[in-house]
């Protein structure tokens, strides 16, 4: 009204140029050049963390390893003719024996016992001295968060296992406190989007690209762990899974109760043969119909060599 409104916007412009603090539409025309010009500044690309399976072409995870001989099928399968169901589905899935070159593995073996522990550290350092890569992890696997269960040596066929047999509970088979992983987020975490050299050393063309192949054998672990796979995503960064669902040979752990230690769920129940059938035959057929997975299953394991007997391999000088 008294004339003071340009007094005032000339004063806020002279203070503003002598701060050189640009005015808002100054900013907002710097702004549109960035953009422009393609100058825009982002946010800072947050570092990646190393994964265990970097740098490895093919991957082969051992989930209940028991002594390693799926490994040995698979780096030294004129060793053992009988393994036969094991190398069909090795040449299946990772080509002819010929044409492939060991250095291509990275095997990553999960077993809990601990009487295997000494064995599969000779392994490592027999295979270090190849130039194979063996990682061996004295742990289990399961679908809850990483942690520890007890494992029951209940020993019958099926060995080493979280299930409480019933004549363990008179007399009070050996308990053991294990580390477990949760295999679904181990695998995202170590695995899942790895780097991965352009080319293998195996010959040309006995592949087509890198794998990851897994055999599964961890004494009824599996009705816990499949569901996880699936449910998580998991399963789609598998290409091939061997294993078997213990199922009729263990009818006299029938009724078979997994408890939820987390509370984050309830406890659920397989009362007999028929229900737990029922329960695989659904489970196999959800992974074959899922049009977004490739996975495929060889639902049955190799166990015809239970013991070794050969020669760790050893360097040409």
């Amino acid at each position: 009204i008294n004339g003071n409104t340009a007094l005032v916007g000339t004063n806020i412009f002279i203070l503003t140029k002598t701060l050189n603090i640009p005015s808002q539409q100054q900013a907002n025309n710097q702004a549109a050049n960035n953009e422009i010009n393609g100058n825009t500044a982002l946010p800072p690309t947050p570092r990646r963390r190393p994964k265990l399976a970097d740098g490895c072409y093919h991957v082969f995870i051992d989930a209940g390893a028991n002594i390693g001989m799926h490994t040995r099928f698979l780096l030294e399968p004129s060793l053992y003719p009988k393994a036969w169901i094991a190398r069909k589905f090795f040449v299946a899935h990772f080509g002819p024996e010929v044409l492939r070159d060991n250095r291509d593995f990275c095997i990553f073996a999960f077993e809990p016992n601990p009487i295997h522990v000494a064995r599969h550290e000779e392994m490592r350092s027999a295979y270090s001295a190849m130039g194979w890569r063996y990682h061996f992890f004295p742990a289990g696997v399961g679908d809850k968060n990483d942690g520890k269960l007890t494992f029951y040596d209940i020993g019958d066929e099926l060995g080493f296992t979280t299930i409480l047999k019933r004549s363990c509970i008179e007399n009070k088979c050996p308990q053991h406190q294990v580390p477990v992983y949760r295999l679904s987020d181990w695998i995202e975490r170590e695995v899942h989007g790895r780097k991965i050299s352009s080319q293998g050393y195996g010959g040309k063309g006995y592949v087509s690209g890198p794998r990851v192949v897994m055999k599964m054998d961890i004494e009824m672990g599996e009705w816990l762990v499949i569901p996880d796979l699936i449910t998580s995503g998991a399963l789609c960064h598998i290409d091939a899974i061997m294993g078997e669902f213990h199922l009729k040979a263990q009818w006299y752990l029938y009724p078979v109760t997994f408890p939820n230690p987390g509370g984050n769920g309830r406890d659920w129940t397989l009362h007999n043969y028929t229900e737990a059938a029922a329960f695989m035959n659904q489970m196999l057929g959800m992974i074959e119909r899922n049009y977004h997975c490739n996975t495929k299953l060889e639902m049955r394991d190799d166990e015809s060599h239970t013991n070794d007997g050969m020669a760790w391999p050893k360097p040409l000088i």
